[in-house]
């Protein structure tokens, strides 16, 4: 019996490993790539930003750091702005859903570091 119950254990945990179900929700699942558009301005490019929610729920209230993040140009203040903390809010602070990205682009002479700081899980 107890054999049993713990090959049934282990293939569960193996279909949730497997499947992304069993990822961890937080900071850690949010993926941040940036590159450039082969556009550019004077001395300065733009940058292609993609924030990624790899978790298997939905997320809320996500926010990066980005030390020294300017743009030259206007980026969309609902897609992503200053909190007055240092970190900068990612859509607005509204939920991004699972494998669900957000995108926008900021011009500068150089890329800035993007490090996620927070998010809020949205698991049921």
């Amino acid at each position: 019996m107890a054999a049993a119950s713990l090959k049934l254990l282990c293939a569960l945990l193996l279909v949730c490993i497997s499947s992304g179900a069993c990822q961890p929700c937080g900071p850690s699942s949010i993926q941040v790539d940036q590159h450039t558009t082969g556009r550019s301005q004077g001395f300065d490019l733009e940058f292609a930003v993609e924030v990624k929610n790899a978790c298997s729920c939905a997320q809320s209230n996500v926010r990066v750091f980005a030390p020294g993040f300017a743009s030259q140009k206007p980026v969309e203040l609902a897609l992503f702005r200053q909190d007055g903390t240092g970190a900068f809010v990612v859509n607005g602070g509204n939920a991004i859903p699972p494998g669900s990205t957000v995108n926008f682009t900021y011009w500068w002479d150089h890329a800035t570091h993007f490090t996620p700081a927070s998010a809020q899980p949205l698991c049921r």
